[in-house]
């Protein structure tokens, strides 16, 4: 059910979200997302640490998870060794038990796919090699419950041991292990005996979204760099600016420290602001990549390999494991008062070198996505048009709505999208901010432009629908 905008966060935040508990988490448990926290500490997972004996890193049974003792090995591999007391001080412990901490998230992030899948840090066991004379193992440990809590909110608050030990393997300092409540795999709406998978759904702004429910992640026009091209930036945005015929370039560090897994990616067209970085991401990730043959041509010229290319033109109704897709035809946004039209395709024999400049990402047609996941349905738009005859007897329970300012030169879009889909039970806004200014800048100008009418107007069409505004890189629990 749509809600008012409310409770001062258009001003003070710039975004905001809305949702009542039965389709999301509520709003205090879903506005902590750690993996959002993780990149606001500049935190990047590292590939889970191999096991050194005959074990495993983590066990789940029911849903609880135990993990093994990791220790405070770092990025660089350098692992801290001695007794906390004689040869290690307690501000290196500290910071041993934090990097312990990060190994700990890598396993759990291995797991699940998605640290929002976390319900609750139950216990920590906190074991520190000590001088004999050495009795504050507490402050040493702190440093891994610091991090966690710092990570989960109150969901990281835990009950813990901290305990000297005469040694450890190896002769390292710290070994931490902990006992982590996770979401049930039968989790059930609230007030019905309807059961489903919960869903995790991450803005990545312009069209762009991390979509899994444990089981498979998919990648919606994941463009993460934003750059500052073509015009339209901020002020205050001391990045380099780029002309349209400038070489494209990604952002790689700040991708890796968003993106840690995909099986599939969905590209709606070949547009710079959905393409552009799924070069990087599909080598990075060996996902899948689904769109046009456009697409698939401008990804062959970066190298990435056929077998995770698939060309579709719309129509195609493909099942795959944990997941199924029917694609259809769609048509772009109506941009240059009205003007807009790009015929141009790319395929096999069209002569491509990377890098490619950034105008040369054409649009080379558009495609619109019905994802099925368990206990869900997502239509995704990665423009401001659809084509209304391909959407007869598509009715998701999840619309991600494309809801820029050109939908406005179309006739009667927002109850025409909201009527042919059948009244979603939820609908997202998509594609509705500046993608060239970067995470955290105010984008106050585009909520008032766009989704404050759209939000009004939703509120009549589709009274019964909730409307849940996404935040850059948080996440969204449907249930």
């Amino acid at each position: 059910m749509f809600r008012q905008l409310v409770r001062g966060l258009l001003c003070a935040a710039g975004l905001f979200l809305l949702g009542s508990p039965h389709t999301a988490l509520a709003q205090d448990e879903a506005a902590f997302d750690p993996e959002a926290r993780l990149v606001e500490l500049g935190i990047t997972l590292p590939k889970p640490l191999n096991p050194v004996a005959n074990y495993v890193n983590g066990v789940r049974t029911g849903n609880l998870i135990f993990t093994a003792g990791k220790g405070a090995k770092f990025a660089d591999g350098f692992e801290l060794h001695g007794k906390v007391g004689a040869d290690v001080t307690i501000e290196e412990g500290y910071k041993g038990a934090r990097q312990t901490a990060i190994n700990q998230l890598a396993v759990l992030k291995d797991m699940l796919g998605n640290l929002n899948r976390v319900v609750r840090v139950v216990k920590v066991l906190g074991m520190v090699n000590s001088d004999p004379s050495f009795g504050d193992q507490p402050a040493v440990i702190n440093g891994f419950s610091d991090l966690i809590v710092d990570v989960f909110g109150e969901r990281g608050r835990h009950a813990r041991s901290a305990v000297g030990m005469a040694s450890l393997p190896r002769g390292q300092s710290i070994e931490i292990e902990m006992i982590v409540e996770v979401m049930d795999d039968a989790a059930r709406v609230a007030g019905g005996s309807d059961s489903r998978q919960p869903l995790l759904m991450k803005y990545l702004g312009t069209a762009g979204w991390e979509i899994t429910d444990g089981k498979v992640t998919v990648l919606v026009d994941p463009y993460i760099s934003r750059l500052k091209y073509g015009g339209g930036g901020h002020p205050d945005d001391d990045r380099p600016d780029y002309e349209r015929g400038a070489t494209a370039v990604s952002d790689t560090v700040l991708i890796n420290s968003i993106v840690t897994k995909a099986d599939f990616i969905l590209v709606h067209h070949g547009h710079y602001d959905h393409l552009g970085d799924v070069p990087y991401i599909a080598r990075k990730t060996g996902a899948k990549v689904i769109g046009t043959e456009t697409t698939m041509s401008i990804l062959r010229a970066y190298g990435i390999p056929e077998e995770q290319l698939y060309a579709v033109g719309g129509g195609e109704d493909y099942q795959f494991e944990n997941f199924s897709l029917r694609v259809l035809p769609s048509i772009h946004s109506a941009l240059n008062e009205k003007h807009y039209h790009d015929s141009r395709r790319f395929d096999a024999t069209t002569p491509l070198e990377a890098p490619l400049r950034i105008d040369q990402f054409i649009e080379g047609g558009s495609l619109m996505f019905l994802a099925r996941f368990e206990g869900h349905d997502v239509l995704t738009m990665g423009s401001m048009n659809f084509l209304e005859r391909e959407l007869e007897g598509i009715h998701p329970d999840i619309l991600l709505a494309g809801i820029n300012g050109s939908r406005l030169g179309l006739y009667n879009y927002d109850e025409r999208l909201l009527k042919v889909t059948g009244y979603p039970a939820v609908v997202i806004p998509t594609h509705w901010d500046n993608f060239r200014l970067p995470y955290g800048y105010s984008q106050q100008a585009n909520i008032d432009r766009n989704l404050v009418p759209f939000t009004e107007a939703a509120s009549t069409i589709s009274p019964h629908s909730e409307v849940i505004i996404p935040v850059h890189l948080e996440t969204i629990i449907i249930k």
